[in-house]
């Protein structure tokens, strides 16, 4: 496994410095968001060029691998679509292997299948263009979503039916949304493209550092390495000062890694 830290977090600085803040921490490389920490569009991702220039960043930064990350609801308008879309072409440019998406947001005033519907179409456009350009998306399951299970996941994975669509297993969101989520994570197993880090207390939907929380950290980690999961993890904190904690934050990690 290779240990990541978001770039989105640290968007009050240059992507440039916050992949090389990111490795002097003691990652192995960086999840590179198209959004800022208040989920706005980056226009620097967007700009022309980013691409090219980036690929130059993470080289001189010595990076062992990278991801790229659009956590927006792209159901939500065309413009949001746009957004998503547009990012599957610039994380393909920019050589990455795998794109990191949610989906659609619940609205209980709306007919839930209907949702479903929209997202499954959604993202079976974005997963047209992946395939087209070829990347992976990897979708991750959330508490408040369309998609906030593992049955539910997989459940869209098969409904869309692309060999370039995946997960994003995030370790906490498993742990608050299924019943038994080592055995959620055996049966995600074989989609694994990407994972997200972080502790989470029992029945709330909270972001910890990885040694706080209810969660066993060493199991879970355990787990994902015995299921042999080798690809990308980041860190995934928002409610931290996240250049605070990336430090020791990684190199807890490490110790299970």
């Amino acid at each position: 496994m290779l240990l990541f830290g978001r770039t989105q977090m640290l968007s009050q600085y240059s992507y440039e410095e916050a992949v090389a803040f990111l490795m002097r921490s003691g990652f192995d490389g960086a999840e590179i968001g198209a959004l800022d920490k208040s989920f706005m569009p980056r226009t620097e991702f967007y700009a022309d060029g980013f691409a090219e220039k980036m690929r130059e960043t993470l080289k001189r930064s010595e990076v062992r691998g990278f991801s790229v990350s659009m956590h927006k609801d792209y159901t939500e308008s065309p413009k949001a679509f746009a957004l998503a879309f547009d990012a599957v072409g610039i994380a393909a440019k920019l050589g990455a292997q795998v794109l990191i998406i949610n989906g659609a947001k619940r609205d209980d005033s709306r007919e839930y299948d209907r949702q479903w519907e929209e997202m499954r179409l959604a993202l079976g456009r974005l997963a047209a263009e992946a395939e087209n350009v070829g990347i992976k998306l990897a979708v991750e399951l959330e508490p408040g979503f369309v998609v906030d299970n593992t049955d539910r996941l997989l459940r869209m994975l098969t409904e869309v039916g692309s060999s370039a669509v995946g997960a994003n297993c995030d370790i906490g969101h498993v742990f608050l949304q299924d019943a038994d989520p080592m055995e959620a994570i055996e049966r995600t197993a074989p989609y694994i493209f990407h994972c997200h880090v972080e502790n989470m207390p029992t029945g709330v939907h909270d972001h910890l550092v990885p040694w706080e929380g209810d969660m066993d950290m060493a199991r879970y980690m355990h787990k994902l390495r015995d299921i042999g999961f080798d690809g990308g993890m980041s860190l995934d904190l928002y409610k931290y000062d996240y250049q605070e904690v990336c430090a020791p934050c990684a190199q807890y990690l490490r110790r299970f890694m």
